[in-house]
């Protein structure tokens, strides 16, 4: 327990007084105070409430759901969003950028608002049409949909008060998905696209009207395109190949976390990957490519650089800067510093003064063979030869999907500890012979597998065993506490699913949902098992706690998808039930959660014989499926969450080209490709799908999958 007592008295925090914070609201955190019953802020996720505890967590019980969420056509494309709640009334977004206001008392809808985005918009993302939830301040919600547009939306009534355009260029692949933040007189807002084709940047904009403050460019544009935005624009262009890439946009995206620190009046902003993955490919003569994959400090009221700090100079694994960051007040080597933290995707804690932008540390929070250390006097990575897959395949840890992805970690005041929940996969990285970039489709320029790799292979084309000398290959997540100023690991979980949730603290416990179905809480300083909960819905989001009326609830949005919609992870409930969005309320003596209905098997038919097609054109079907169709509805076998177009009813048969070319099903998500495929092409996508009923199925076969 002395190590536990020393974290406390190292560790005088605070919370990280991000911008959905009200002024109130930070008054008393910093003086002090009473704890303000609403839930305000999503950076820190920690909830000083005492009423659910060890103690009492054992009689935790649904208080009550929400599930009546916008679904266009017939899927579920998951919850990301953790809701605020303010003056009783909680606030959350749902697929398409949904809000919801609902009663916090009672899960009453009070209003929503739909911002009615187009569904060809489906098709821009990466990871389907999600989204992280809202900010709330001075009596407006503020959102940012899908489509690239920023409102703001009157809190008691959901009537929208202004409506901006945040897209540069809607020739390029933008969407958004992440949360706006407000920050002193603006609210501030990113974009992703980063794997399709974008040039990231993050705009303010005035709070009251809607009018543009300030935006500041992630990454150069092309230089024959009109001189440089910024002055940051002309430093970060000099870490660039003068004959880059610059028709794909070059990448950077700041999706997702976005923080305010109302003392030094500074956003911090994480940015993207860049775009092609493969430095070389992007810049060719190289360059570290700013401000890819960094943490930049930004003055909320100038949009001007205060500092930077670049995690993954010249980033080609993908290995973004977005996850969230937390601000506190620690006490290192004697010395009470002001710090952000963070653990990004690529597999190292970084601590840094906040003020500054000195690193403090950094050390590796899982496995990581991309890079030895990170050198603390240049801070930079000191590269492992694993990292280079330029000229042959290599097993890299962690994977895109990271050591840690947008799945918050939250930090305790009490423990001095970090909860974070962390990714453990390598993948194997390797280059295309001939990339071919095409407009809204994936635009790597390499390709990536998780285990099991080649269909279980371990082996290159050349016969090369990729395993050799590297960590045997894992699938899995765990939660792990560590201490940010030892740089260890303090207490970890056994393995859960892949992609499940982020954590929570309150009352001394960790909460987590996991994809398989279970909401459990940990003992925040040993780590134990101190109670879990079955909702049957697979968990990708981070709880959240209120008190309202002297009683504290705990609530979660389950939902499994976004990324991982094309194909559910194994383990994940999902795949046994069926799957859909939900909005679940805990309080100390409630009732027992319902579980959703077993998920109804399809089978496999066989094709109608007038869409069978020669092998020449199976053989150019299952290329244009590859890059076209491919990311989204997965193989014959993957159970997810999209149509398996190998279950297609004669009816769906029947009007495949329609779907695919005149944008039948655009509203619901499936957009037309009529700009980059042909009639031909569609019927020789549809001569692929076709084949494979042949060979694998029977007119009676009938399998989950």
């Amino acid at each position: 327990m002395k190590s536990i007592e020393g974290r406390r008295r190292r560790a005088i925090i605070r919370t990280a007084l991000a911008g959905l914070i009200a002024p109130a609201l930070v008054a008393a955190s910093l003086a002090g105070g009473s704890q303000p019953p609403d839930w305000r802020a999503e950076t820190a996720y920690s909830y000083p409430g005492t009423q659910v505890a060890a103690a009492t967590a054992g009689k935790l019980g649904v208080a009550w759901e929400f599930d009546d969420f916008v679904v266009r056509g017939s899927t579920h494309r998951g919850v990301e969003a953790t809701p605020v709640v303010v003056d009783g009334v909680m606030y959350l977004t749902g697929p398409w950028s949904v809000v919801y206001a609902l009663d916090a008392r009672t899960g009453k809808q009070l209003w929503q608002y739909d911002p009615e985005v187009d569904g060809q918009f489906a098709r821009r993302t990466c990871c389907d049409a999600v989204n992280r939830g809202v900010a709330v301040a001075d009596g407006v919600v503020y959102v940012a949909a899908l489509d690239g547009y920023l409102a703001a939306v009157d809190a008691k009534t959901g009537k929208e008060l202004w409506k901006v355009d945040t897209i540069t260029d809607r020739r390029m692949s933008y969407a958004i998905t992440g949360a706006p933040r407000v920050a002193g007189k603006n609210v501030v807002i990113g974009n992703g696209g980063g794997e399709m084709g974008a040039r990231g940047y993050a705009s303010a904009y005035d709070r009251k009207t809607g009018k543009l403050a300030w935006r500041f460019f992630v990454v150069p544009g092309d230089p024959a395109a009109g001189p440089d935005e910024h002055p940051e624009v002309t430093e970060a262009r000099k870490t660039w190949d003068p004959k880059s890439r610059w028709d794909l946009g070059g990448g950077g995206t700041p999706w997702d976390s976005i923080v305010y620190d109302p003392d030094t009046n500074i956003v911090y902003v994480g940015t993207g990957n860049g775009m092609p993955h493969p430095s070389w490919l992007r810049s060719p003569a190289g360059g570290d490519n700013l401000y890819l994959s960094s943490i930049v400090a930004i003055d909320a009221d100038t949009g001007r650089k205060k500092w930077h700090y670049q995690t993954t100079p010249a980033d080609s694994w993908d290995y973004t800067a977005t996850q969230n960051m937390i601000l506190a007040d620690i006490e290192i080597g004697g010395r009470q510093r002001k710090v952000i933290m963070q653990a990004p995707k690529n597999g190292f804690f970084y601590v840094l003064d906040r003020v500054t932008g000195e690193l403090l540390s950094a050390e590796k929070f899982t496995t990581v063979t991309w890079a030895d250390r990170v050198d603390l006097k240049t801070g930079r990575p000191v590269l492992t030869d694993q990292s280079d897959y330029s000229k042959k395949t290599k097993l890299v840890w962690p994977s895109e999907a990271g050591g840690h992805n947008w799945q918050p970690m939250s930090y305790s005041r009490e423990t001095g500890l970090v909860y974070i929940p962390v990714l453990e996969a390598p993948m194997t990285f390797q280059m295309l012979e001939q990339p071919k970039y095409r407009p809204y489709s994936n635009l790597q320029g390499s390709a990536a597998s998780f285990p099991s790799f080649a269909f279980g292979s371990n082996k290159t084309g050349g016969g090369e065993d990729i395993l050799a000398g590297q960590p045997a290959p894992t699938f899995q997540q765990i939660v792990r506490a560590w201490d940010p100023v030892r740089q260890k690991e303090a207490w970890a979980t056994k393995p859960m699913p892949f992609w499940s949730g982020g954590t929570m603290v309150t009352g001394g416990l960790v909460f987590q949902g996991s994809a398989d179905g279970w909401l459990t809480a940990y003992d925040a300083e040993t780590g134990a098992v101190v109670h879990r909960i079955n909702v049957g819905t697979g968990i990708m989001a981070s709880p959240m706690s209120y008190t309202i009326d002297g009683v504290q609830y705990v609530a979660v949005t389950a939902g499994l998808g976004g990324a991982l919609n094309v194909s559910y992870p194994p383990g994940a409930v999902a795949i046994e039930r069926q799957n859909s969005e939900r909005l679940i309320v805990f309080r100390i003596g409630g009732s027992a959660p319902k579980l959703p209905p077993l998920r109804e098997a399809r089978p496999f038919t066989v094709a109608p014989a007038e869409y069978r097609g020669t092998d020449a054109q199976v053989q150019h079907g299952a290329a244009l499926y590859a890059q076209n169709c491919g990311r989204c509805h997965g193989g014959p076998t993957g159970a997810g969450g999209y149509p398996n177009l190998w279950k297609m009813t004669p009816e769906t048969h029947a009007a495949f080209e329609s779907i695919v070319l005149d944008g039948a099903f655009a509203y619901a998500g499936m957009a037309s490709f009529a700009d980059v495929l042909s009639k031909q092409d569609a019927r020789d996508i549809h001569a692929f799908l076709a084949r494979p009923h042949d060979e694998k199925a029977q007119p009676t076969e009938n399998r989950m999958h």
